[in-house]
C-alpha cells in the first residue's frame, strides 16, 4: 500500500513538472495578458466616447484633439497632431508617430476631415466595439484559466482518492492480503 502511495505521488509529481508539449498556448496567454495590461493602461474607449460627445457639440476636429491630448492621460500625441494639423500638414503625417491604440480615433476622425460627415456615431461604435472585444478576451482568458487549472487539480486530487479512498475499500474487502 505504501508503495503504491509512494507511485501515486510519483506520477503526480511527473506530470505537473513534465515539460508540456504545449508551450505555444502559455505564449498567447502571455501575450494576451500583455494586450489585456496595454489596453487597461489606455482609455481608448473613453477617448472614443468623450470625442464622439465633443464633436456633437460642434468642436472642429483640432480642438478635440488638443483638449483630449492635454486632458486624459497616456494621449499627449495627440497635441502634436493638433498643432501639425494646424499647420495644414497632411493627415497621414500628422497621426504618423501617433501610438496604435489610437487608430480607431483617427481612422474616425479622418472620416469626418475628409468628407465632412458627422462622425460622431462612428467614434461611439467604434468604442462599444472595444468593450466588446475587452469583455470577449476577459471571457476567453477565464476560460483558459478554468481548463488549465484542471490538470493540476486532477493529478493531485485522482492519486488521494485512490490511495485513501479506493486502496483502504479494497484491503478490507479482502482480509486475506
Amino acid at each position: 500500500m505504501i508503495l503504491f502511495a509512494c507511485c501515486c505521488v510519483l506520477v503526480a509529481v511527473l506530470l505537473l513538472f513534465i515539460p508540456s508539449a504545449s508551450k505555444a498556448p502559455a505564449k498567447n496567454l502571455k501575450r494576451e495578458r500583455n494586450k489585456t495590461t496595454e489596453a487597461h493602461n489606455h482609455p481608448s474607449e473613453l477617448i472614443l466616447d468623450v470625442s464622439a460627445s465633443l464633436l456633437d457639440s460642434g468642436m472642429p476636429i483640432k480642438e478635440i484633439l488638443d483638449t483630449l491630448g492635454r486632458s486624459v492621460p497616456h494621449s499627449e500625441q495627440l497635441c502634436t497632431v493638433a498643432r501639425c494639423l494646424e499647420m495644414n500638414m497632411e493627415w497621414d503625417k500628422a497621426w504618423h508617430s501617433v501610438p496604435p491604440w489610437l487608430h480607431p480615433l483617427e481612422k474616425a476622425l479622418r472620416f469626418a476631415h475628409v468628407t465632412g460627415a458627422p462622425a460622431a456615431s462612428l467614434l461611439r461604435n467604434a468604442a462599444s466595439l472595444k468593450r466588446r472585444e475587452r469583455s470577449q478576451r476577459v471571457a476567453r482568458l477565464g476560460a483558459q484559466f478554468g481548463t488549465r487549472l484542471v490538470l493540476p487539480l486532477g493529478a493531485c486530487a485522482l492519486p488521494a482518492f485512490i490511495a485513501l479512498g479506493v486502496v483502504p475499500l479494497i484491503i478490507a474487502l479482502l482480509p486475506g492480503l
